[in-house]
């Protein structure tokens, strides 16, 4: 199923390079991910991205990009080897493929360089935490006490979760070839809704956002 989904999004690519002004190209870069829950202590980690991507241009200061991404976030949970025991940190990766439409307009154009802003929507697929030392398997979160397994979301579950994100950032291109971006990722859908457990407490929600920094490569430059 999960191939089935990557073929699918990997297929989506076309759409733009088919266009008679496109480029398409190579992207890589950092992420710091922040996951925000009503029901557990995260902190933010640092992780990686890379994929391709098409473009299609309206005018010298327009353009649409279509992204197809594979992310691996860093996640920091906190919990403890028993619930009498010292917090500490327990370190999760979250996989995701994500697949951003951004429309980018560049505000300045001096020589070869340009300098743009963006903001379009990120259609997210995957949600599962996968825990990096399988030797804490058997530790618990703060302050649910729940399992280091119950994070699997999508495992757990037997189905491929959907999240939505608002994108928005700043991008600087030189020569046509190389295109740098920072962004920002702001979460809209609440992935805790696909949770495999239920708080006795109260209602598990959340949202997260990351950030990302890119260097692409254009391999069709005009």
């Amino acid at each position: 199923m999960r191939f089935f989904v990557v073929l699918l999004l990997f297929l989506s690519m076309s759409i733009p390079t088919q266009a008679q002004d496109g480029r398409y190209g190579m992207t890589l870069g950092l992420t710091n991910y922040i996951t925000d829950s009503n029901s557990f202590f995260s902190k933010s980690g640092t992780g990686y991205t890379i994929g391709l991507v098409g473009s299609v241009d309206f005018s010298e200061r327009f353009e649409l990009f279509t992204e197809i991404n594979y992310n691996r976030h860093r996640v920091k949970f906190v919990g403890r080897e028993t619930e009498i025991a010292a917090p500490e940190d327990i370190k999760f990766n979250l996989e995701q493929f994500s697949v951003p439409f951004i429309l980018n307009y560049n505000f300045l154009i001096r020589n070869d360089f340009k300098f743009g802003v963006n903001v379009g929507p990120s259609f997210n697929f995957l949600y599962t935490y996968t825990l990096k030392d399988d030797a804490k398997e058997s530790y618990v979160l703060d302050p649910l006490y729940a399992s280091p397994n119950d994070l699997e979301f999508d495992d757990r579950n037997e189905e491929i979760s959907f999240n939505m994100f608002v994108a928005m950032g700043l991008s600087v291109q030189y020569d046509e070839s190389f295109m740098v971006n920072l962004r920002y990722y702001y979460g809209i859908t609440d992935p805790y809704r696909n949770i495999p457990i239920v708080s006795r407490v109260s209602e598990i929600t959340g949202k997260d956002s990351y950030l990302t920094f890119t260097v692409t490569y254009f391999f069709n430059p005009y």
